[in-house]
Formats: C-alpha cells, sequence, structure tokens
C-alpha cells in the first residue's frame, strides 16, 4: 500500500476560489496537529482548513471545517480508500473566491483538488530492509559481484587483505542473496553481521489512479 514519501502542494481554482491541497505522511494521530499548523502557516487566512486522513481501515478520519457537511472531508477520504493509501493525510484549504459552489460543486472542487495533491505525492512504501557485511577472496569477487548486483539495493566494497562488502537487499530477497552467494563464492564466503530495519522506500511500481 503506498504511503507519502515526498510532496509538493497543488493549486486548483474554480470561481475565484482557490483550493491549494497537499499530502502528509501519517503514522500516529497526535502529529496531525503539526500538519494542519504547517499548513496554516503556508496559507493563512484561509477559509477552510479540510483534511483527510487513512492510516489504515479501521483508524480513519475527515473534516469538512465548515463546509457543509460530507462535502470536502468525506470525498477526499473516499479517494485515499479507492486507491489504497495509507499513513496518509490529505489538506486542502480553501480561500473563498465570493462564488457559492453549491453541494455537487463543493464535492467536485475537493475531490480534484485531493487528486492533484496526490498526483504531486511521490509514493513510496514500508519494507523490511537488511543490510549484510561479508567478507570474500579477490578470487570471488568478480562473480559475487555480477551475481548480487541484480538482487541488492546498493553494494559496496573495501579492498584490503581481503575483500569485504556492505551490501543492502530488501529482507524477502535473502533466500536468492544467499544461495547466489553460495554459488559465485563457491562457498567461501563469511557474513560478519547483519541489520534488519524498517524503511521507507520508493514505490517502484507506481500508484493506481483514481
Amino acid at each position: 500500500m503506498p504511503t507519502v514519501l515526498s510532496s509538493e502542494p497543488a493549486e486548483y481554482l474554480v470561481e475565484r476560489s482557490r483550493f491549494i491541497g497537499q499530502t502528509f505522511r501519517l503514522t500516529d494521530p497526535e502529529a496531525l496537529a503539526e500538519s494542519l499548523e504547517a499548513m496554516k502557516a503556508a496559507y493563512p487566512g484561509a477559509n477552510h482548513y479540510t483534511w483527510a486522513y487513512r492510516i489504515d481501515e479501521t483508524h480513519l478520519r475527515a473534516s469538512d471545517n465548515g463546509e457543509p457537511q460530507g462535502t470536502a472531508g468525506l470525498p477526499m477520504l473516499h479517494i485515499l480508500q479507492r486507491q489504497g493509501w495509507e499513513e496518509t493525510l490529505v489538506v486542502v484549504v480553501r480561500y473563498f473566491g465570493g462564488i457559492k459552489l453549491g453541494r455537487g460543486g463543493l464535492v467536485h472542487a475537493y475531490q480534484k483538488s485531493a487528486q492533484q495533491a496526490l498526483d504531486h505525492t511521490v509514493p513510496g512504501v514500508v519494507k523490511e530492509i537488511r543490510t549484510l557485511q561479508i567478507r570474500i577472496d579477490y578470487a570471488s569477487y568478480d562473480r559475487v559481484q555480477h551475481a548480487l548486483e541484480p538482487l541488492v539495493t546498493t553494494l559496496d566494497a573495501e579492498f584490503s587483505a581481503d575483500v569485504g562488502i556492505r551490501a543492502t537487499l530488501e529482507k524477502a530477497r535473502w533466500p536468492d542473496v544467499e544461495a547466489a552467494l553460495d554459488a559465485a563464492a563457491r562457498g567461501s564466503w563469511t557474513c560478519v553481521g547483519t541489520h534488519d530495519a524498517l524503511e521507507l522506500v520508493p514505490l517502484t511500481d507506481g500508484k493506481t489512479d483514481e
């Protein structure tokens, strides 16, 4: 499920009303106020600061912030749900332009603004990443490098009495990496350390558009 790796604000104008939307990564509802304050500081004096978040299917909320009930927060939340965004907050601020949009117009405007904010978001995904440190002999280095490069995210080598290799990889790929090491180093390699951690990484297969 995608979440926010990075984002930029997106602006939408309709009937002289100005809508500005931006997404934020939100893992804890208590951090909501911080993102809202950031938007209020960036866009002071707006008439409405509406928002919706979906951390997972059981932790989700929305606010119309003074707009007619059900015309702002809930339509934005529906987009997050349909597209599967998790740990994601979308905030849309509105500067009223003097022309009322009606319920249908408001729903469309807030959905459009939320979608534009998502379109200006670089999606990421949380994965378990393993950092691996091994030592091999010089004779095995070229074979090991060739075998590991398609399987790991990064690979660095340090040359001394033997060759030290530091690689990062998705932990789920460890069985393939271990098998490749055994074959390339012909069983002659030593693991000197591993470290596993959850990391937010770019979502390489993209996200589903509405």
